[in-house]
């Protein structure tokens, strides 16, 4: 029988785990330290300042101009808000009221007219038929008074009256039958009237004359119902004389005439001629 030798197959087997641990380092260090790839470094440019000229100085670097426009235009603009223009509305609709007003008041002001109007009208009618009636009661009148009824020291029996001569009563039907001038407007001093049939109550008064000029000045008059003047303008047509004085005279003269009295409330128009003839 064969004998083994053990110390042999000791030293083979210690052999083969010695070339294993051997060659598990050294897979270990080559994945450790043999598979690194060194990787060539890329070369580096020298970083140049930007700038737009060979020449400068200063310790900043200004920002670029495109890069200020992009910021700009990044950045949003504010917008404001759009603002209502009340002013404009308010002057149209102040504008508006002030035509409405004036339109209104315009309205108002003609109806006032076209109202004055007709009350002038009416009262020049009412006064048209005053004056035509006190006429007719002045004929009536003066028809009984012919026949010798209500005159002043008359004969009852008699037939006329006048200066004349001839039948008939003298005068103006629309005079005063106590009136001694029956001519009507003339006086003996040259003078004479005209007041649509009213006759005069005594004589004209006289005008101071103390100036060297002739002529004639005619005074318009108002006289009321009762016989009074209640004016008297110089200057009328067919006045010659242009003296103030002469004129405001010849006034006051005629404010001192006295017309007979009428019945109603007519305030009848007329003029008074004063003749100035030097002595």
């Amino acid at each position: 029988m064969k004998k083994i030798d053990w110390k042999d197959k000791d030293s083979k087997f210690a052999g083969i785990i010695g070339t294993i641990a051997f060659h598990a380092l050294l897979l270990l260090a080559l994945l450790f330290y043999g598979m690194q790839v060194c990787l060539p470094q890329e070369e580096e440019g020298l970083t140049v300042n930007y700038g737009t000229s060979d020449t400068g100085e200063g310790l900043f670097e200004p920002a670029p101009q495109s890069a200020i426009e992009d910021q700009l235009e990044d950045v949003p603009d504010a917008t404001t808000p759009p603002l209502i223009d009340n002013s404009s509305a308010n002057s149209e609709l102040q504008t508006q009221n002030i035509e409405e007003s004036i339109e209104v008041k315009e309205a108002k002001k003609q109806e006032l007219e076209r109202q004055r109007l007709l009350a002038e009208q009416k009262r020049q009618e009412e006064e048209k038929r005053k004056i035509e009636e006190a006429k007719r009661a002045k004929a009536t009148s003066a028809a009984k008074n012919a026949f010798g009824k209500g005159g002043k020291g008359t004969d009852n029996n008699a037939t006329g009256e006048g200066v004349t001569g001839g039948a008939g009563n003298q005068g103006n039907p629309f005079g005063d039958v106590n009136s001694q001038n029956h001519t009507g407007g003339g006086t003996g001093n040259g003078h004479s009237y005209n007041l649509n049939g009213r006759s005069l109550s005594g004589k004209i008064p006289e005008p101071k004359y103390d100036k060297n000029e002739e002529g004639i000045i005619v005074v318009s008059i108002e006289v009321d119902p009762s016989g009074k003047v209640i004016s008297a303008k110089s200057g009328a047509i067919g006045t010659t004389i242009g003296d103030a004085s002469m004129r405001k005279e010849a006034e006051i003269a005629a404010m001192r005439a006295k017309f007979n009295g009428i019945s109603g409330s007519t305030v009848q128009s007329g003029t008074i001629t004063y003749k100035y003839k030097l002595n």
